[in-house]
């Protein structure tokens, strides 16, 4: 049986000087104004507000994630860490996710509580903090608007920017509402509403990175169609143990095993097997194995 490799390992996120200060900045805003909003929230009294700092944590962790990949990602693989460290991105991911799950457990029990017996709320505070809080979500989203489309990373934290402002906006109608009509219950039903808002903008982070942990294959791609483009090549009569998964969120790996013909040169079927995975699926990462002995079976 005849075997060979074709090979290709880029393992980096580089990002440029500019998207890091950048990120650094947002970075900064939001993890002061998080600060703000739970001391606003406690001295208020307000659990929209307190809320709405557990979402504002769901952008402290998306941009200390981006953060975080930016710097470990620049790590050489290791002959004990032979794929590089692309997993610390989808570990903290998941760490991330699931915290603000558990913080949304707490803000729903409170929120219940809250309902059946609604506490007085220093509007003032509640309204000052809020509208704070909604101009750093919008400073932070205009330091990141010119590079959301330079990778993946920042256009996650970019959009998680986006969404919070959303429940910045929220905290302070309910601080109109209780400030004209004296309805503190608002203050716990906002708060359930942000909980939601945390769940829905966590949930993708969860799903995704329980999926990449589970090493399965990456969004988007149909193995079908990377089976057909591999077996369609000059040479190729088969393919089998076909797998395709991700190390990172942007770091796509494929292997394969094809069966070629007794006359076809096995480095030019590399060679095009590379070519494909490249331009038809942006996959640079491949492993592919050659065999001859099968594809007698096929052909009789």
């Amino acid at each position: 049986m005849a075997h060979a490799h074709e090979h290709s390992h880029p393992h980096h996120h580089d990002l440029s000087p500019g998207r890091i200060r950048a990120l650094w900045w947002a970075f900064l805003i939001n993890a002061v104004f998080l600060v703000v909003e739970v001391i606003g929230g406690i001295l208020s009294g307000s659990l929209a507000l307190l809320a709405d700092a557990g979402h504002m944590l769901t952008d402290v962790g998306a941009l200390g994630v981006a953060l975080l990949v930016a710097h470990v990602s620049r790590r050489p693989a290791s002959p004990r860490r032979t794929f590089g460290y692309g997993r610390t991105e989808v570990l903290s991911g998941l760490l991330n996710g699931l915290t603000l799950w558990l913080v949304v457990g707490v803000i729903a029990y409170e929120a219940v509580r809250r309902m059946m017996h609604p506490p007085e709320v220093d509007v003032s505070i509640m309204l000052a903090v809020a509208v704070a809080g909604l101009l750093a979500n919008v400073a932070s989203a205009a330091v990141l608007y010119s590079h959301r489309k330079a990778d993946l990373n920042v256009k996650g934290a970019f959009l998680h920017l986006a969404a919070d402002s959303a429940g910045s906006v929220g905290v302070i109608a309910a601080g109109v509402a209780i400030a004209l009509g004296g309805w503190f219950i608002v203050d716990p039903i906002v708060s359930l509403l942000l909980g939601l808002l945390i769940l829905w903008s966590s949930w993708g982070l969860v799903k995704e990175s329980a999926h990449i942990l589970l090493e399965g294959a990456p969004a988007g791609l149909n193995l079908a169609d990377v089976r057909r483009e591999l077996e369609a090549l000059e040479g190729v009569c088969g393919c089998h143990d076909l797998h395709a998964w991700l190390i990172g969120s942007g770091e796509p790996l494929l292997t394969a095993h094809l069966l070629i013909e007794a006359e076809a040169d096995p480095i030019g079927v590399l060679e095009a097997a590379r070519e494909t995975a490249s331009s038809r699926f942006g996959i640079e990462h491949v492993t592919f194995q050659v065999e001859h002995e099968r594809c007698l079976d096929l052909h009789p």
